[in-house]
């Protein structure tokens, strides 16, 4: 075991890399709440098949593809199609730049002070867009897991994975 302290920097990187994944995983549910707007496409009578099908489509669609067909619709207030806008923009810039414009920086204490300082931004302001987005679906009728009754619950945790789902094998 190693009884040294531990390195400052590598600690802060640490964090910065915790909330890194922390933000990128916001984003992901960004995407599964627009695709309860999207849903509201789904005609009567659509088998589970036809909607896991239409769920892969959405899966194969880039998140800035995919709000660029939802942000044509009438229903959005002109906050969230902003919002949602600046979202695609920092979701990208996340996963395209940031962290090699971070390490490419000489590292020091401010540099990874003004990398927080950015995570932290973003993060409330992505949270800010799912409170909204919330309660725009609830105005037009989207629901969401908390107006789901028990049996549609059930019927959903029937689905989930019992074991870790493996990716495609490189």
């Amino acid at each position: 075991m190693n009884d040294l302290p531990p390195d400052p920097e590598g600690v802060d990187q640490f964090v910065i890399y915790g909330a890194y994944g922390e933000i990128m995983h916001k984003f992901q549910i960004l995407e599964m709440v627009l695709w309860g707007f999207l849903a509201r496409s789904f005609k009567s009578g659509t088998t589970l098949d036809q909607g896991m099908a239409q769920v892969e489509r959405w899966n194969a669609t880039t998140f800035g593809q995919m709000w660029r067909g939802l942000r044509t619709q009438e229903h959005w207030p002109d906050d969230v199609v902003v919002e949602c806008d600046q979202a695609v923009m920092a979701r990208n810039y996340l996963a395209h730049h940031y962290l090699r414009e971070y390490f490419l920086v000489t590292p020091s204490q401010a540099n990874r002070e003004t990398a927080g300082v950015q995570l932290t931004r973003i993060a409330d302001r992505l949270d800010t867009l799912l409170d909204r987005l919330e309660q725009h679906g609830r105005s037009i009728g989207v629901p969401d897991v908390n107006d789901l009754d028990e049996q549609t619950r059930q019927e959903i945790e029937a689905l989930r994975p019992t074991t870790w789902l493996p990716g495609p094998n490189p």
